[in-house]
């Protein structure tokens, strides 16, 4: 796992590098009024799963990550149900009305097989008709292209009153992965972190084609967190919202 997600030094300013909420405040516009069953999946440090439960909302936090989810806990207290694992972990019967995956935690997903089995799992553990919402980048942007340090931004204030700033170098790209070093210089140059990660870039159709087999339906695409409809030759993300089956049973296996 990258170091990113399981160094304290690091998970400690995971918040402060992703404050950004266009992709929370598109979700929330895509769910039903509380009481709905939600289970964030790749919680993180559980900021959208504690907004969620705040808003009254059954909440279920999935990270597999310890140190993330130690920091989840700190912050949410039991206002959310955290489990430590994948949503494999989840008892299959638990059953959501929607299962929310942020953060392009799918482009982890490196394999087909990976992709399945999330797809499977999901589809056992939504009510019929319930939704699996997620993002992946449209690999036509190339958003790999301006990762690099002449692209890195200005160093950001972290709540201790350091400053963090993050560079990243793209190492390799190998058909759909592209692996690359992110670098934490946390007060100066010379305190630096690093984390290694490999994502996957799949095309929509690909997606679209393993979600099927595993008995989901695509209910809609978007290309931008405004909600246009996706471009394949230009959207910056490709989100997804699919629909479990309305018996509740699993596809083609």
């Amino acid at each position: 796992m990258d170091e990113l997600y399981h160094s304290p030094n690091l998970v400690a300013v995971y918040d402060t590098l992703n404050d950004e909420r266009e992709d929370f405040d598109f979700y929330l516009s895509q769910l039903l009024a509380p009481p709905a069953k939600v289970a964030d999946l790749g919680c993180g440090t559980g900021t959208f799963a504690i907004e969620l439960a705040h808003r009254g909302y059954q909440v279920v936090g999935i990270e597999p990550a310890t140190q993330m989810l130690a920091s989840a806990r700190v912050k949410g207290g039991d206002a959310v149900c955290w489990i430590e694992g994948t949503v494999a972990d989840v008892p299959e019967t638990e059953r959501f009305d929607y299962i929310i995956m942020t953060g392009h935690a799918f482009q982890c997903l490196l394999r087909d097989t990976d992709v399945s089995n999330l797809f499977s799992e999901v589809g056992r553990r939504l009510v019929p008709g319930g939704a699996f919402l997620f993002e992946t980048r449209n690999p036509a942007a190339r958003a790999w292209d301006r990762w690099t340090p002449e692209h890195a931004g200005a160093p950001r204030p972290l709540p201790d009153g350091r400053l963090v700033r993050v560079v990243h170098e793209v190492e390799r790209v190998e058909g759909e992965l592209v692996t690359f070093l992110e670098s934490y210089e946390l007060g100066n140059p010379a305190e630096r972190s690093h984390s290694r990660s490999t994502l996957r870039f799949m095309a929509a159709e690909r997606v679209i084609e393993l979600a099927k087999s595993r008995g989901l339906t695509v209910e809609d695409v978007w290309g931008t967190w405004a909600g246009d409809p996706f471009d394949p030759t230009h959207s910056p993300e490709i989100i997804f919202r699919l629909i479990s089956a309305s018996d509740g049973t699993e596809g083609i296996s």
